[in-house]
């Protein structure tokens, strides 16, 4: 109906006599009336009734000497909020906002593809997605996280990753073990399937599980020990059957065009070629999620062979020849795999395909204990309550909830060479990381609260009596990034430079590992300190420190400053550019004498927990 017939068939005026009418947001349009404004400083704010009333009534003044005929909740909305600043009532203002994008900027995320992110494509879906991750971000930054902590976000202190995804964890590590003993029975699902009986049904529950996960998770959902854990479907199988599951898993996963924005499902796969201690004598699950009667330590030769298929398929590339992206491969070494026959044949297999194509990735894990990957740089290790949960590996679920990235070479700018107050610095950003895991964690653990009719439903499942997300498990990360330009602020050298520069780089690290050790103490939370893979992080604080701290960030940024495309050096790397310059440094020639000197004295006593300060 025509807007002017709807007003004139309203025929109704409030006591100031004005004849307006307001488009809601509920597609709707309904006469001009002051008390709703009322009703909603009340309800959204706190607001006294009385404060509230006024602010009604001078609102209502103003839109009467603007003569309008029609207006929109959104006008209201921001006069109203304009007079709670009059009024000074900020925290009433901050709570009253309204979150959305302007006109101009949708038009954009429509028609232009979005640059953020290189595993979406460009289509409805994305733009659903990024349209929806602005709305997200900023309620997070005015709902979930306190003053201090967004403020310091958006000056580029630091970098809370993931914003548009607040209401879930970043990543996560699970078993395939899970879907063996427990088929695909998922809440709010429209059908549920019984433990598989055979290898495709299998790989089949184990892909949509992980579509499913992507939809509760921000980050990368991780499989351990995929080829051991398949391995008693794949008995008395051919080379060319279990060449075949291969394919139909990487395809499956690389395909998979249905996660976040219409993306591939970012995925990982933990494999190895030795059977890992903690699985050796476990009993082995297999088909219809009965028990074989063998234990997995049986099943070393069929894992193996899964293992080398996986790879032959990442040499030849999908059907055009190009590396696939997922699921990214993980292979672990512990020490064991030196002594596992045909690890030398198995290592020249990935390393031709790390060269030629790019996928592998190589995970050393120290001593007979391997440590559970995930999401890049990722790793868990293993502890005793790990291992007590190795017997029945299908409880071996791991998350990180959230990542927040400190920017370091800002640390240093502020420093201004005082090495106090550099570790000061550094040691009160971690401070602020810790608080700003906090506050996720409190706003995830009220939305598990409401349990399977809650919207992490999936994470609030008790297959096994536990909820499939276990907060006593989950660790909080704390991302490094720019280290390499910190030690060039703070000493006007980098880290391939000289002696002196290295060992400050380890002085940092090392502090901040103290630090977090402490903070973990503090809160009882397991903080990580995480080579965070941050790239467009590593932009975002360059451009922010050129903009606000000009003169010492000039000295440092890398890349190209005239067209804009400047950067940090990633995490605790040294400048891309200087590998030669590397072999030549003697120091690294001579680790023992390196490492002895760092023990020495690391960064100033005062600074450090007085538990720890004993022990250097």
């Amino acid at each position: 109906m025509n807007p002017m017939a709807v007003a004139d068939e309203i025929k109704k005026e409030d006591s100031t006599d004005l004849a307006l009418f307001v488009r809601t947001s509920g597609d709707d349009i309904i006469a001009w009336n002051r008390q709703k404004i009322v009703e909603a400083l009340i309800r959204e704010t706190g607001l006294a009734r009385e404060i509230a009333d006024q602010i009604g009534c001078e609102v209502e003044d103003e839109m009467k000497k603007m003569n309008l005929r029609f207006v929109t909740s959104p006008l209201i909305r921001e006069l109203v909020d304009v007079k709670l600043l009059e009024h000074g009532e900020e925290e009433a203002r901050r709570k009253h906002t309204r979150l959305g994008t302007p006109l101009y900027d949708v038009q954009q995320l429509i028609v232009n593809a979005n640059k953020e992110n290189a595993n979406v494509p460009h289509g409805p879906e994305a733009t659903n997605l990024t349209l929806a991750e602005n709305i997200k971000k900023e309620f997070a930054l005015l709902s979930v996280f306190a003053q201090d902590v967004a403020d310091a976000h958006m000056r580029g202190d630091l970098h809370l990753h993931d914003l548009g995804f607040i209401d879930r964890p970043y990543c996560s590590g699970q078993s395939v073990e899970y879907v063996k003993k427990f088929g695909l029975d998922l809440p709010n699902a429209l059908s549920i399937a019984k433990p598989a009986k055979h290898a495709e049904v299998l790989l089949a529950q184990m892909v949509k599980f992980s579509a499913a996960l992507q939809g509760v998770f921000a980050g990368a959902i991780g499989w351990d020990a995929v080829n051991l854990f398949f391995a008693p479907f794949l008995e008395g199988m051919s080379d060319a059957e279990i060449k075949q599951i291969a394919q139909m898993m990487i395809y499956e996963y690389s395909q998979q065009a249905v996660a976040r924005g219409g993306q591939a499902i970012f995925s990982d796969i933990n494999i190895y070629w030795e059977i890992p201690k903690h699985f050796e004598n476990v009993p082995a699950i297999g088909k219809g999620g009965q028990y074989t009667g063998k234990v997995y330590g049986d099943y070393l030769k069929d894992a193996q062979r899964f293992a080398w298929a996986l790879f032959d398929v990442y040499m030849e590339g999908d059907g055009s020849g190009r590396p696939f992206f997922f699921p990214k491969p993980l292979v672990h070494m512990t020490e064991k795999f030196f002594k596992t026959e045909g690890h030398q044949e198995f290592l020249l297999h990935i390393s031709k395909v790390a060269t030629e194509m790019g996928n592998t990735y190589f995970v050393f894990d120290r001593g007979e204990t391997a440590k559970i990957s995930e999401c890049c740089r990722l790793s868990f290790k293993l502890e005793q309550s790990d291992l007590d949960d190795a017997k029945e590996p299908w409880r071996m679920r791991y998350s990180a909830l959230q990542n927040v990235t400190i920017n370091l070479p800002r640390t240093a700018f502020k420093a201004e060479g005082s090495d106090e107050k550099l570790f000061v610095l550094i040691g009160e950003m971690l401070e602020l990381a810790a608080t700003a895991h906090v506050q996720k964690k409190n706003f995830i653990e009220a939305l598990l609260a409401k349990g399977t009719s809650g919207p992490l439903s999936m994470l609030a499942m008790k297959r096994d009596g536990q909820p499939y997300l276990r907060m006593f498990r989950v660790s909080y990360l704390m991302g490094i990034l720019g280290l390499n330009e910190l030690v060039q602020a703070h000493i006007g050298k980098e880290m391939h430079e000289s002696d002196a520069a290295l060992k400050l780089g380890l002085k940092v690290n090392s502090f901040m590992k103290i630090k977090c050790d402490e903070l973990s103490r503090k809160h009882g939370i397991h903080f990580v300190l995480e080579q965070t893979p941050a790239e467009s992080t590593a932009y975002r604080f360059a451009k922010l420190d050129i903009a606000h701290y000009p003169e010492q960030a000039k000295r440092v940024v890398k890349g190209n400053f005239a067209t804009g495309e400047i950067y940090y050096t990633n995490s605790t790397y040294f400048n891309e550019k200087a590998s030669r310059a590397l072999q030549a440094l003697p120091i690294l020639s001579s680790r023992p004498s390196v490492k002895h000197k760092t023990r020495k004295l690391l960064f100033p006593r005062n600074l450090l927990p007085a538990t720890t300060a004993g022990r250097l």
